[in-house]
This record gives C-alpha cells, structure tokens and sequence, in this order.
C-alpha cells in the first residue's frame, strides 16, 4: 500500500482532536429535550445549578424525646456539617462587591405565609399584582406556604415582580413537608439591597422529621457601605406545622444553636416565618431575655384574630435592629377589601428594620 494511501498521522491526530472538541462544545453549550421526539437548544446564559438547594453536608439536631423540661441546646454533628467550615465557608469575600454609599438607608426584613400559593394563585392577575406590590416594600422577605406543584412557579413569580428588568432574585429551597401537601419556602430580594452567598444557603437536615418542614437558611449581606462594614447576617426561613405546633416551636433553641454551629462565625440571626404562636408564648421558649420580636401583642392575620408569624432576633449580638417593626397592613396601603386580601393569603407581612451597616448600635 502506498505511503499516501495510509494517511499521515499528523492528520488523522488533527482530526481526532477537531472530534474531541467539537463533541465537548456540543455538550457544553447545548441541551438535548424530550425523549420521543429529541431536540437540540442553546443552554442559557445564566443557567444555574444550585438554584434547588440539597439536603447534604449541612447542620442538624438532633433529639431522641420531647419534655416540659428546657430544651438542651446540640452542637451540629461535624460530619453533616462538613461544607461550612470557617476556611471555605466564611469568607465575606464570597459575596459580591460591596457599593459604597454617602446615605444608606435602613433594611426593611420581612416575612409572609402566602397560604397554598401556587399556580392558580399565580394565574389570577389580581393576586399576582398584589403579591408584586407587597414584595416591593421590602428589601428581603422569606415566604412560607409555597404550593411545590410547579418547580417554576417562585421564578415566574419574580419575572411577574421585576416587570422587565433584573432588580429582585430569590432562593427557593427544595418541596418539604408530607408527600400528599410539599411546599418550598422562598426568599425573595431586591438585589441593589441586599446580596446572598448562594453557596451558604441550605435546607437544615432533620434526619428525625422533627419538623414537618425542614428550615431555609440562607447568608445575606448589605449590597451598599463601605467594605467591611455591611451587616452580614444568617435568615432562618421556618415553616411550623399548627398540629405539631407545641412540640415544632419547643425546638427554636436547638435550631438556632445548629445555626449558630454551621461554621461560619455569623454572630447576627434572623428567625422568621409562620410560627404558630404569638409572641407571649415564644419569648418565655427561648428563655434568654435579650430576644426580641418585631411584633408585640397585634395579630398577623387579616381578620385581626390571631398572631402567628413574627421575626425573632438576639439584641445582644444583633444590635444592627432598629427597634421598628410590626405588621405591614397591605389592606390599608392599597385600599383592598377582606375578598381581595383573601384571593392571595390570610396572612399579613410582618416586618423588622435593620442598619445596613455592620455593628451599629443604637
């Protein structure tokens, strides 16, 4: 056989490598759809993968019993906690850049029970107007009682809120609770506020099912101040379950201490969430003095009854409160009647606010 008829191997190696590379860019840069009828797309730009939080690698507590007795505070297991250490998980320089700023104003905190939001809710123009409105008060809120019917549901909910452009973002943890009724619990921000360390936000692992829907925790800090000096703090997005409600709120001590344990050194923590209880009942629970809630002796529910959400923090290390806060009655501010408020939720926004500047004392 002829020299030529057998190829030069310079050739067939330039050949090999075009394959190699070609086969890498495909896959890099394209997604394969369906399985009857197979068809090829552009990836897009900002695809992410952590956008669904896991249930590994995070703090947990753990208790065999329950009793009358004070709750013992656990320190999270290492071994579920092996992603945030201090060396990896720590570090401010995980979050974006920080804007400084000559006025910075106060971060309005808040939490809502959006009672079986989900795709029907979503469809009614209304509601979903309504629910746009709410969220713009704040600068970050954590949302309870999310239908997990649709995956999709939280980010067609912030394209509805934006209107166009890209100010709010979110995190939304995985379906939780009993497998006939999951819900996810969100967060929602206004991105020129706030930022959030995407890498330190997880699902508190219960492996008991203590909780009948596993806390959000998420790491946010103030987008705007001078390096340093923006208030970092953990958000403690909780969902208590109000037939399990006695024993769910007895353990608030052992979810903090887990929280506090995660590795990150983040003395400031905000709880937050629909907690089945009124303040009178949770403060003598978690037994230290220096917890405050942001809603004192007023209902939550927009039929002026009960209270059963607040924000829960500690004064001694989070001294960033303002010490303002309460309900946000959205009834009132948009002129909506008791029908109108119930085609969103039962439930009223509450709120707290906080320096924006790490530290402050007032």
């Amino acid at each position: 056989m002829a020299e030529s008829d057998r190829g030069n191997p310079i050739q067939l190696t330039a050949v090999v490598l075009l394959l190699v590379g070609g086969g890498w860019y495909f896959l890099h840069h394209y997604q394969i759809d369906g399985l009857d009828e197979v068809s090829v797309s552009s990836k897009p730009a900002n695809e992410n993968s952590e956008q669904y939080i896991s249930y590994t690698d995070v703090p947990s507590f753990v208790e065999s019993n329950f009793s009358t007795e004070p709750t013992p505070q656990l320190t999270p297991d290492p071994s579920t906690a092996a992603d945030f250490s201090v060396a990896e998980q720590g570090n401010l320089n995980s979050f974006a850049a920080t804007t400084p700023t000559a006025n910075i104003g106060g971060l309005k905190i808040a939490s809502w029970a959006l009672d079986g939001f989900g795709p029907t809710k979503l469809a009614n123009l209304a509601a979903r107007q309504n629910v746009a409105r709410v969220v713009r008060q704040f600068d970050v809120i954590a949302l309870q009682q999310i239908a997990s019917i649709e995956r999709d549901l939280i980010p067609r909910l912030v394209e509805a809120i934006n209107q166009g452009n890209d100010r709010y973002d979110f995190v939304v943890g995985p379906p939780t609770g009993p497998v006939d009724r999951p819900e996810q619990l969100a967060f929602i921000f206004d991105t020129t506020r706030v930022v959030v360390d995407r890498r330190q936000t997880y699902t508190l692992d219960d492996p008991d099912n203590q909780m009948t829907f596993d806390p959000l925790v998420a790491w946010f800090r103030a987008a705007q101040g001078r390096p340093g000096q923006a208030w970092t703090f953990s958000f403690v997005n909780l969902r208590i379950d109000l037939a399990r409600a006695p024993s769910e709120v007895a353990l608030l001590p052992k979810i903090i201490q887990a929280v506090r344990g995660d590795g990150r050194r983040e003395d400031d923590l905000v709880i937050a969430g629909l907690l089945q209880a009124d303040d009178a009942y949770l403060l003598p629970t978690l037994t230290s003095k220096s917890v405050k809630a942001t809603v004192r002796n007023r209902p939550t529910d927009i039929f002026g009854r009960y209270q059963t959400s607040n924000l829960l923090l500690d004064t001694n290390s989070t001294t960033e409160y303002l010490g303002r806060g309460g309900v946000f009655d959205y009834l009132g501010t948009f002129n909506l009647n008791l029908a109108e408020a119930e085609t969103v939720t039962s439930h009223l926004p509450v709120y707290g606010e906080f320096s924006a500047t790490e530290g402050a004392d007032y």
